[in-house]
């Protein structure tokens, strides 16, 4: 049978033409000498991988960054060509998939070198590698500590070609740089030690949003613009704009006395005669239960607070003070707008209290992703 058309509402907009733009604007910050690779990991952060990555492909993006051997495997099958670098690495499985993808992989662990090794030559040809190393982040890549056992080991690998070195900042979005500077300290001698034992990385990166927005000195030949490339960035970027914008249309109205209760709990009652829009989204939609009370959505453009337990499917909002009549049917922004009353993704998180990175992701694939048509070149 064919696929049921949308028939629910709630729906994630995408501006490719923002995304394009936000693109062109950090390749400007950064200028014509550093690459720009962009972070489509995580359904490129709720935006949609393939999409993005073909629109970003459009305005001359090259490369990409994913998490898993799968979402390479996601963006070469829908045709996109440039660089695909696995963050993640490749595990104990994913090495024969990587090269036949051809895809790069981010190494870090003897282990995962030794097999991508085998696999090259197997295939018949040199894999190209980015060696990650631990400068402070404590997650992944090669302790500094073990750095020279780790390129001694590197050396013996005949099907590896170590490409790029790059690290991982912790904090490069806070004011107080002393962290962020002793990581970059670390990292330039762990390069220099590498250096010392012939291995001539042909790029070297290092910066996040943070650090690309706060530490020109970190920029190196490429740069990883995650949540700023998507418009939300973790420090003050005018030039950027958001990318996605969440509505939703509302599904019922209701006009209750004072003393009335809302929702599982009854963990708001009414102070006053009110009327209550029911919104057909929840936290199965990647709205968080933890919204509860403190959330707002936009009606006609005003702030109006979320009210009782948010539900798996549903939500209620105090429409009481809106001017006009709220009706079934009205739309309803939840992440989105403009002006001051704007609900971006870092209100929702301060709201939900998490990060925007959790909510942008957030967004469950029960929500459709409506592509605003991009530029063709």
């Amino acid at each position: 049978m064919p696929a049921v058309r949308q028939l629910r509402p709630t729906t994630a907009h995408v501006d490719l033409a923002a995304l394009q733009a936000n693109f062109r604007a950090l390749q400007a910050r950064v200028g014509p000498k550093v690459r720009v690779l962009a972070p489509v990991k995580g359904d490129a952060y709720g935006h949609g991988a393939v999409q993005v990555a073909q629109a970003l492909e459009a305005v001359g993006g090259d490369a990409f960054g994913v998490a898993l051997v799968e979402e390479g495997a996601q963006l070469r099958d829908a045709g996109v060509r440039g660089l695909v670098l696995c963050l993640g690495g490749v595990g104990r499985h994913g090495a024969e998939e990587a090269v036949a993808r051809g895809l790069v992989p981010v190494v870090y662990d003897e282990g995962d070198a030794e097999r991508l090794d085998a696999a090259a030559r197997a295939a018949g040809r040199r894999l190209p590698v980015h060696v990650k190393i631990d400068t402070g982040m404590g997650r992944l890549g090669v302790p500094l500590a073990q750095w020279e056992r780790f390129l001694d080991r590197l050396a013996h690998f005949q099907a590896l070609d170590l490409d790029a070195m790059m690290t991982h900042f912790a904090e490069s979005e806070v004011d107080d740089d002393t962290y962020t500077r002793e990581q970059l300290r670390r990292f330039r001698q762990a390069v220099a030690g590498a250096r010392a034992r012939g291995f001539v990385p042909r790029m070297l990166h290092v910066a996040n949003s943070g650090a690309l927005l706060r530490h020109r000195e970190s920029w190196l030949d490429m740069v990883r613009p995650g949540i700023a490339l998507y418009g939300e960035p973790p420090v003050p970027a005018p030039e950027l704009r958001p990318v996605m914008r969440v509505t939703t249309d509302v599904l019922f109205v209701k006009d209750l006395p004072r003393g009335a209760s809302v929702s599982y709990g009854r963990r708001w009652v009414t102070t006053r005669p009110s009327r209550i829009a029911t919104l057909p989204v929840g936290y199965a939609d990647g709205y968080p239960r933890a919204l509860t009370g403190k959330a707002e959505v936009l009606v006609q453009g005003r702030r109006c607070p979320v009210v009782g337990t948010v539900c798996m499917d549903l939500c209620m909002a105090d429409v009481t003070d809106v001017p006009a009549p709220v009706e079934s049917g009205d739309e309803v922004v939840l992440l989105g707008g403009e002006g001051p009353d704007r609900i971006g993704a870092d209100v929702l998180a301060g709201w939900a209290g998490t990060i925007a990175y959790e909510v942008l992701c957030g967004f469950s694939e029960r929500i459709p992703r409506r592509h605003v048509p991009a530029a063709s070149a």
